[in-house]
């Protein structure tokens, strides 16, 4: 089979619009989902018959709600905790599906030729791997902001992280090459404030630890024998 080097370039530029949404499902789940779903129900986006589903009115309605509950709860500090955990699995599971939508539309590409598995796989790997990253990169971010202010800083944390998906999922439609490259600076300086934050705490819990020990090592100490006497010298009456 000949392969065509225009439909490689495509391809690859299509797996790289998913690793955009990918990234922006990381930060909110259902907000690339959402707009995806308008996308592709508006006919911007033609993923095959396979994945139509997504742009059918009950998949918009369901998405888009979902999208609200999940925009809202996360502004509720200890809330939003709860949501990361929960939401890890989810948002792997949106991260394979938007790179598979993707995939699956690529412009100038016959995609009837390139197998469902292969397809799938790439998906399952580079989405699902970028979207649960950040989702772990951000969680690290808030349990640091929770550490310093006790939650307060958390809400505005959280309003970031939706408005950064919104605009980064709905450049992925209308401008997909800005939605690559701001997609790649939000990663990267991710991981490195996850890593300074991991960093900070793992020493936080260092010294805390140390603490510990040389108060237990004080208490443990022997008291009221006189200055300069050694230690278990008797007293001369």
């Amino acid at each position: 089979m000949n392969v065509d080097a225009g439909e490689v370039v495509g391809y690859v530029f299509a797996g790289l619009v998913g690793f955009s949404l990918a990234a922006a499902c990381g930060m909110r789940i259902f907000a690339p989902l959402a707009i995806l779903s308008a996308a592709v129900h508006f006919g911007w986006i033609s993923p095959g018959d396979k994945l139509a589903w997504i742009g059918s009115m009950p998949a918009l309605v369901c998405f888009s709600l979902a999208c609200v509950i999940e925009a809202l709860g996360m502004m509720i500090p200890w809330v939003d905790h709860a949501l990361d955990v929960a939401g890890a699995p989810v948002a792997a599971v949106a991260g394979t599906l938007v790179m598979a939508t993707q995939l699956a539309s690529a412009a100038g590409v016959d995609t009837s030729l390139v197998p469902a598995w292969v397809t799938w796989a790439l998906a399952a790997v580079v989405g699902g791997g970028v979207a649960t990253g950040v989702h772990a990169a951000t969680g690290t971010v808030r349990a640091g902001s929770t550490a310093v202010s006790g939650g307060l800083l958390n809400p505005f944390f959280s309003l970031a992280e939706t408005v950064s998906s919104f605009v980064l999922s709905a450049l992925a439609v209308v401008l997909p090459i800005v939605a690559v490259i701001i997609a790649f600076v939000i990663v990267v300086a991710l991981l490195v404030v996850a890593a300074l934050v991991w960093q900070w705490r793992k020493r936080a819990a260092a010294r805390a630890d140390g603490r510990v020990e040389s108060a237990a090592g004080a208490v443990g100490e022997p008291r009221g024998e006189p200055r300069g006497q050694p230690r278990g010298a008797a007293r001369v009456g």
